[in-house]
């Protein structure tokens, strides 16, 4: 393994590594901001593991970075949505 794939994997353990939810806060909506958490950084691992390192792969990375910017904005907000009624 390369130093620089080393680097990026170790950029997305730490960025989707489980996070213990605070004391005072919410725990319903840490648990969904965690499961989030959870299917992003799953999809980042792969991305990591199938293109190369590359400027390519850096705005990937950070377009998941915002899409859980994004669902942990939404999940604050609104609460988790009912599957029963989602579009």
């Amino acid at each position: 393994m390369t130093k620089a794939r080393q680097t990026i994997l170790d950029r997305v353990n730490s960025d989707y590594r489980f996070r213990p939810c605070p004391l005072g806060a919410d725990c319903a909506k840490h648990h969904e901001r965690e499961a989030v958490r959870s299917v992003l950084g799953m999809s980042a691992l792969d991305l990591v593991r199938i293109c190369p390192p590359s400027r390519e792969l850096n705005h990937a990375l950070n377009k998941v970075d915002e899409a859980l910017y994004w669902s942990h904005a939404a999940i604050d907000r609104h609460g988790k949505s009912d599957p029963e009624t989602a579009a």
